[in-house]
């Protein structure tokens, strides 16, 4: 661990004249991680390099691993997802939704979190309650005024995608609890940023992507598991790389047990030659930052941003109740437009969410460029 400096910036690959604001989109490359995906590449190419002995399964788990150090849980808790959407049908797979029960959600989810529990309801005949946030912007509440004694499912974000909004998992999670409801955390926007208490929130699933804020590869996300469910829980697929199957596969004549834990739900191609070096790397550079320095850090250019935005007489236009890592801020409508061509023509990239622009730096912004961009607003309402 250390503290961020201005050298952080130059970890990343990044043109000079680009202001990259969207973490939350796709996470900014760092050097390491594409010379990584490089090494890897190369090697793939000449596949008789490897040697007879060499364990696939060595960087596998190095990244499961290190992955659960990061993010303050155990190994045998994660599986490897291709995507949140199918680290969804997983948890749609497994929690039960009968007829004329119901399943909750927040309003505006993204798709991929939502379309499971949409295809659940509708396969059992129940109802998909969709929670919107009331005039005291609090989504928590709106979220658990949705909840009785017929709710099956409660899938709640940790941060609202389009706006970064907080939802308070434990308020929720013990709402969940006394209804008798699984509880499934969205934490596309989140975990690699924020902490994920676990054992208090006490969620069923938890699930994220690896090319946001763990800064990896597309195609490589995680699926947090409670221990119910990789004791007996049950994969989307019938593949090898979930099963202790080690040495001659053509010598199978039965179906081999589970490997350990959540490892019951990796996906068959999650030891991907790339994308796992690539995550690997990402991972390693996060370690080495801390997460609590590095949250610190990008909370700094939050409130930062939020300061220059009051002096410009624009903080009316910021979302109340948003994370400390990420915000959106709404033009108004009449200029919607004109505002986004002036932030893109200003070589900011930021993301434009339901009428808002969603703001997401990350080590390599510094205050200067925030100003940047809040000037550019100014001028441009």
């Amino acid at each position: 661990m250390h503290a961020m400096t201005p050298a952080d910036a130059r970890l990343f690959d990044l043109p000079p004249e680009v202001i990259y604001l969207n973490t939350c989109g796709a996470g900014p490359r760092l050097h390491a991680v594409n010379a990584a995906a490089q090494r890897a590449l190369s090697s793939s190419a000449h596949a008789g390099s490897a040697r007879p002995d060499d364990d696939p399964r060595a960087p596998v788990e190095a990244l499961r691993q290190r992955t659960a150090e990061t993010l303050g849980t155990e190994a045998d808790a994660l599986a490897y997802c291709p995507s949140v959407s199918y680290g969804m049908s997983t948890a749609a797979r497994n929690l039960t939704v009968a007829a004329g029960q119901n399943v909750v959600v927040v309003d505006r989810e993204h798709p991929s979190n939502h379309m499971a529990w949409q295809h659940a309801c509708a396969e059992a005949a129940a109802q998909l309650r969709t929670a919107r946030r009331g005039n005291d912007d609090d989504w928590t509440a709106a979220v658990i005024r949705q909840m009785d004694a017929r709710t099956a499912v409660v899938c709640v974000p940790q941060a609202h995608w389009i706006d970064g909004t907080l939802l308070d998992l434990e308020r929720i999670g013990r709402a969940a609890r006394a209804v008798g409801a699984a509880l499934v955390i969205d934490a596309s926007q989140s975990l690699g940023l924020l902490p994920m208490a676990f054992e208090t929130v006490q969620p069923d699933f938890v699930i994220a992507p690896g090319h946001k804020w763990l800064l990896g590869a597309y195609g490589l996300g995680w699926l947090w598991a409670a221990p119910k469910w990789r004791a007996h829980g049950q994969p989307l697929e019938c593949s090898i790389a979930a099963r202790q199957a080690d040495g001659d596969f053509a010598a199978l004549r039965h179906l081999p047990p589970y490997r350990e834990g959540a490892r019951r739900f990796d996906f068959g191609a999650h030891a991907h030659p790339i994308a796992v070096p690539m995550a690997l790397a990402a991972i390693t550079q996060m370690q080495q930052w801390g997460l609590t320095a590095l949250r610190t850090r990008v909370a700094a250019l939050i409130t930062h941003l939020e300061a220059r935005l009051a002096q410009r007489g624009l903080a009316d236009g910021l979302v109340p109740g948003h994370a400390p890592h990420f915000c959106a801020w709404v033009p108004p409508p009449a200029r919607l437009e004109d505002v986004t061509a002036a932030v893109r023509d200003a070589g900011c990239i930021v993301a434009r969410r339901a009428g808002a622009l969603r703001i997401a730096p990350y080590l390599h912004i510094d205050e200067a460029q925030l100003d940047h961009l809040v000037d550019t607003l100014a001028r441009s309402v």
